[in-house]
C-alpha cells in the first residue's frame, strides 16, 4: 500500500515536470534576444574564470591582446543578440588565446530546439584547401547538378575565397598558429558555420572555375529540406563502408578503429578515429601481434581524423612502435589545486577532487599532475620492427599530436599528409570542464592542465609537420581520390624496391 500511495504521489509530480520542461522549450527559440547586460554579464563572468584558472592564457598571446579581446566584446554588446550571434561573438574573444581546447558550444536547449529540425541552408559542402581555395564536395540541391564535386569557388556573393575562409576562421578555437584544426571542421559542417555566421538568403550567386577552368556564374538557390523530396544517401566520410550482418555495436566499433592486412601481405592499415573509451588497448595488442606473426613490414597508421581522447591509449599505441625509451610528455601542470571562481562548472566536484589528489604543489602558482610528466617509458616488449607511416590532417589533435609528436623523427617512421590542428611543442587538456554561462547558456570549455610535449620541439605554433606533405586537390576530391593513402602506398613500394 506504500508503494501504491508513492507511485500515485510522483507519477502526478513527474507529467507535472514534463509539461514545465516541454513549456520551457516551445517558449524557446534560436532567435529569441538577450540583453545586452545579460550578455555582458556572461562575458564577465567567462572572463574571471578564465583568468583565474586557465593554465596557457598568454602562450601565444600578450595580456594586452587578450584584453583587447574582452574589450571588443563589451563594445560590441551595445544591442540584443539572439544565441547564435552571441556564440559568434564568444568565438571570436576566444580565439586570439589559440588554444583548441577552450572552445564554445550552443546551449543544451538549443540543440534540443533544433533536433529532428531541418531548415534552409547554404547549398554547397565546401572543403578549405588552403588559406585561399575553397572546393566543392557536394551539393545539397541534387536535382541542381550543375556545379560539380571538385568545383573551386572564386567568390559567393562577391565574397572571395580568401575572405569567406578568414570570416569563419574564428568559429572554431586553433592550437598556436596551426590553422588546419579550424579548416577541417569548417570543411566538415560548412553549410552550417556558413549560415550561422552567415545568415541565410534565398539566392546565392556563385563564380566558379569548372573541371576545364572555365570561369562560370550562376546563382543558386538556397537548400530547402521542405521541397527536397528526393531519396538522399548520407554522407559516409572516410567510413569504412558498413556489412549488413554486422551487429550495431560492430558498427559503432568499426567507425572508431579497423585494421586489415592486404592480399600480399606487403602492407597493413591501422585506422583510428578516436583514442577514446572506444579504442581498448587490447585492439591494438591485437593488431601487433598479426602483424609480428605474418612478418608484416609495412604499417599505415591512418589517424587523419582522430580528435584526441586518452592519454594513456596514445601512449600505448606510441611504445608499440618506439625501439628505445622515452619521453612523451616534459610537464603537466594546472594553475590550481581547485577550481576558482563563480562559474558554474560541470561536475566541479569531481574535477576539483582530481586536482587536489592528483596534483604535487611547485609553487605558489604550479601544481604538477603526477602522471606521465617527464617520465621515461620503455617500449612494449617485441615493439614492431617495420616500417610505420603515419596519415595526419587537420583533425589530428589533442592525444593524437602527443602521439605524433613523440614518433616524428624515428628512422623507422614517415609521418605523410599535412600539418596537425594539435600543437607541436604542447598543448592544454586533460581536464576539460564546461562553464556554462548564467545568461545565453553557452558551454565554454575550460581546460585545466597545460602539457608541454619536449621542451626541445620549437615553440612557434605550428603543429606537428609531416615529412611528406600532401594536400586535397580539387583534382582529387573531383576523382574521390584519398592522394596521402596513395603516397603512403607509393611510398611502401619505394621502399621495397629499394630493400
Amino acid at each position: 500500500m506504500k508503494n501504491i500511495a508513492t507511485v500515485l504521489f510522483i507519477t502526478p509530480l513527474c507529467c507535472l515536470l514534463l509539461a514545465c520542461s516541454a513549456t520551457n522549450n516551445v517558449s524557446y527559440t534560436p532567435q529569441k534576444k538577450m540583453s545586452a547586460e545579460q550578455l555582458r554579464k556572461d562575458v564577465q563572468v567567462m572572463e574571471h574564470t578564465l583568468r583565474n584558472n586557465h593554465p596557457s592564457l598568454y602562450w601565444y598571446a600578450s595580456d594586452t591582446v587578450i584584453h583587447a579581446s574582452f574589450q571588443r566584446a563589451y563594445a560590441l554588446l551595445n544591442d540584443s543578440m539572439n544565441e547564435i550571434e552571441f556564440k559568434n561573438l564568444i568565438s571570436e574573444t576566444l580565439f586570439p588565446i589559440r588554444c583548441g581546447h577552450t572552445s564554445v558550444r550552443f546551449s543544451r536547449r538549443y540543440y534540443q530546439y533544433m533536433d529532428g529540425k531541418r531548415s534552409k541552408s547554404f547549398p554547397l559542402g565546401l572543403k578549405i584547401v588552403d588559406d585561399s581555395t575553397l572546393v566543392v564536395t557536394g551539393a545539397l540541391n541534387r536535382r541542381d547538378s550543375s556545379v560539380k564535386q571538385g568545383a573551386t569557388i572564386l567568390s559567393v556573393d562577391a565574397m572571395n575565397a580568401r575572405t569567406i575562409i578568414d570570416t569563419l576562421l574564428p568559429m572554431v578555437s586553433i592550437d598556436g598558429n596551426s590553422k588546419n584544426f579550424s579548416y577541417q571542421n569548417l570543411s566538415n559542417s560548412f553549410p552550417t558555420y556558413f549560415n550561422n555566421r552567415m545568415g541565410v538568403k534565398n539566392q546565392y550567386q556563385i563564380v566558379y572555375l569548372d573541371a576545364k577552368g572555365n570561369t562560370i556564374r550562376q546563382q543558386l538557390p538556397v537548400y530547402n529540406p521542405a521541397t527536397d523530396t528526393m531519396r538522399r544517401r548520407p554522407f559516409t566520410g572516410n567510413l569504412p563502408p558498413q556489412q549488413e550482418d554486422l551487429s550495431a555495436r560492430q558498427r559503432r566499433l568499426q567507425s572508431i578503429r579497423s585494421f586489415r592486412i592486404d592480399s600480399t601481405n606487403t602492407y597493413a592499415v591501422l585506422r583510428l578515429n578516436s583514442f577514446g573509451q572506444g579504442l581498448k588497448k587490447q585492439f591494438i595488442k591485437k593488431s601487433f601481434r598479426q602483424l609480428r606473426k605474418k612478418k608484416i613490414q609495412h604499417l599505415v597508421i591512418d589517424v587523419r581524423n582522430n580528435g584526441g581522447g586518452l592519454i594513456k591509449t596514445s601512449l600505448y599505441l606510441t611504445r608499440q612502435i618506439q625501439r628505445s625509451s622515452f619521453v612523451f610528455a616534459d610537464s603537466i601542470y594546472s594553475r590550481q589545486r581547485k577550481i576558482k571562481g563563480k562559474a558554474t562548472i560541470t561536475k566541479k566536484l569531481i574535477f576539483n577532487l582530481g586536482l587536489f589528489f592528483l596534483n604535487r604543489k611547485v609553487n605558489d602558482s604550479m601544481y604538477a599532475f603526477r602522471f606521465f610528466r617527464n617520465k621515461t617509458y620503455q617500449p612494449v616488449n617485441n615493439s614492431y620492427s617495420g616500417y610505420v607511416y603515419v596519415l595526419t590532417g587537420g583533425y589530428s589533435f589533442s592525444a593524437t599530436t602527443l602521439f605524433a609528436a613523440s614518433v616524428k623523427g624515428l628512422d623507422h617512421v614517415t609521418i605523410v599528409g599535412e600539418e596537425t590542428g594539435g600543437g607541436y611543442y604542447g598543448n592544454n587538456g586533460v581536464f576539460i570542464p564546461e562553464m556554462i554561462l548564467p545568461n545565453s547558456k553557452l558551454r565554454v570549455r575550460l581546460p585545466l592542465y597545460r602539457i608541454v610535449n619536449n621542451k626541445n620541439y620549437p615553440k612557434n605554433g605550428t603543429g606537428v609537420l609531416p615529412d611528406v606533405e600532401v594536400k586535397a586537390s580539387a583534382e582529387s576530391i573531383r576523382e574521390n581520390r584519398d592522394p596521402k593513402m596513395e603516397k603512403a602506398l607509393e611510398l611502401i613500394l619505394q621502399q621495397k624496391t629499394n630493400n
